[in-house]
């Protein structure tokens, strides 16, 4: 895995990534004419990536069916080719000869062929490296099943139940181990038991370390797989003693101030919004255009946030605080499209102008539903730790949660968030969430 941003990549979609864009240049310098096609250069492949990123067609690729793979290729591609005409339109000058546009239509052949060679050879698993996991409990078998799962982190793995019930048990074990080592050529092994004081083979792990063998622990390796940490068999040392949590002044006033530039810029493109949804709420249902209630930021301090209505007025005066769940009846019809494409929470933006929220950070609760998830959940009071967001790595990464069990689901990414906490980071989930909101996944 690559570290990028603070997102761990695989490196074999990585390298692919560059070598493709390496042979799009190389096409690009053969299309274009001498001292006039520079643009093309920039333009190009950044206006294809972005389509291709927005139809879910960046490494690692899903997996889709021969016939999805054409249709949204395809449609990517078209939209790409729409784009560079409008922009070629308006640059000044002759950038796109018409050697250059006869050209690019070979383009779409090489960028598909390329694409497909690439899954052909995936799906041969000759890339995949072999990775030993020593263990048998929770995170042994998270383990195992995320890699099994997620062929396209490039991992083939390959369990090992370490057992010392007796301590003469100890060489035996260790030729078991050495013979899977040698057998598999692992030089990867995740250290995944679950009492390791009593179990740790320390001697064999140093000897296979000064071998060249990498020797990581299961927890901190599952968060770099998962994109999350796991909360249940966490020890607080693993919090302590980790890398991550950095809060320098200078990470701080950059976050804000890309808050500050977001929202302003969101609140002014969105004025037609307002004016628009304003109208429909009103005609659609009884009740105020905008709503407030009551959530939890930063340091437990309580806000009013601001969101358009989308549900009846009055909804919980039977009920009293519930959790949103699918197909919810209190949400109303426009109400249910305003949340499919996310419009009911642009008003948060003034939230984020008035510094009560980020742009990006975990989600804000109801204390109602704070008091009760932070006595049954660890580490729950860690997510206050920095200012609630308008969106979120856990948003994008999991379906919005109604229950205690997705509270915690959502609570683990909320804390990998947290750790590698930065505007780069937010930069990158801010993209993806335009992806989550144009596939409309998540939202009740």
């Amino acid at each position: 895995m690559i570290r990028i941003f603070n997102r761990y990549l695989p490196i074999r979609d990585t390298v692919y990534f560059i070598l493709e864009n390496a042979a799009i240049l190389l096409f690009l310098m053969w299309s274009t004419t001498k001292g006039s096609g520079w643009p093309n250069l920039i333009l190009v492949p950044l206006v294809f990536q972005v389509c291709l990123y927005y139809n879910e067609l960046h490494p690692s690729f899903p997996r889709f069916s021969l016939k999805e793979f054409w249709v949204k290729h395809l449609q990517a591609i078209l939209l790409a080719g729409g784009i560079l005409f409008a922009i070629y339109l308006i640059l000044p000058g002759e950038v796109a000869s018409g050697r250059f546009w006869k050209r690019l239509v070979l383009f779409p052949f090489i960028l598909i062929g390329l694409r497909l060679g690439y899954q052909a050879l995936v799906a041969m698993r000759r890339w995949e490296t072999p990775i030993l996991i020593i263990g048998s409990g929770q995170v042994a078998t998270l383990l195992m099943e995320t890699l099994i799962r997620y062929r396209n982190l490039g991992y083939r793995p390959i369990q090992f139940k370490w057992d010392l019930g007796a301590p003469d048990k100890l060489g035996e074990e260790w030729e078991k181990l050495g013979d899977i080592l040698g057998v598999n050529q692992v030089r990867k092994v995740v250290i995944a038991l679950n009492d390791r004081r009593r179990q740790l083979p320390v001697e064999a792990l140093l000897n296979l370390r000064v071998q060249g063998v990498e020797v990581v622990e299961g927890v901190s390796f599952y968060e770099q797989i998962s994109g999350k940490i796991l909360v249940r068999p966490l020890r607080p040392s693993s919090l302590i003693f980790s890398e991550g949590f950095n809060r320098m002044s200078i990470m701080r006033v950059a976050k804000r101030a890309l808050d500050i530039l977001l929202a302003s810029i969101g609140l002014i493109l969105s004025l037609p919004i307002f004016l628009i949804l304003g109208m429909l709420i009103k005609l659609d249902s009884r009740g105020p255009i905008f709503y407030r209630q009551e959530r939890v930021g930063e340091k437990g301090k309580t806000f009013m946030v601001i969101k358009f209505r989308s549900m009846r007025q009055d909804a919980e005066r039977a009920t009293g605080p519930v959790w949103a769940s699918e197909n919810d009846p209190r949400v109303t019809r426009l109400g249910r499209m305003m949340r499919l494409l996310r419009l009911d929470e642009i008003p948060q933006m003034i939230n984020v102008l008035k510094g009560e929220m980020s742009f990006v950070g975990p989600r804000p609760e109801r204390p109602v539903f704070v008091d009760q998830l932070r006595k049954k959940i660890p580490y729950y009071d860690l997510r206050f730790t920095v200012k609630p967001g308008l969106t979120g790595w856990a948003q994008i990464k999991y379906q919005y949660g109604s229950t205690e069990e997705d509270a915690l689901e959502k609570l683990q990414y909320d804390l990998y968030y947290i750790k590698h906490l930065s505007p780069f980071f937010d930069m990158t989930i801010v993209m993806e969430t335009v992806q989550v909101i144009l596939g409309g996944k998540g939202a009740r």
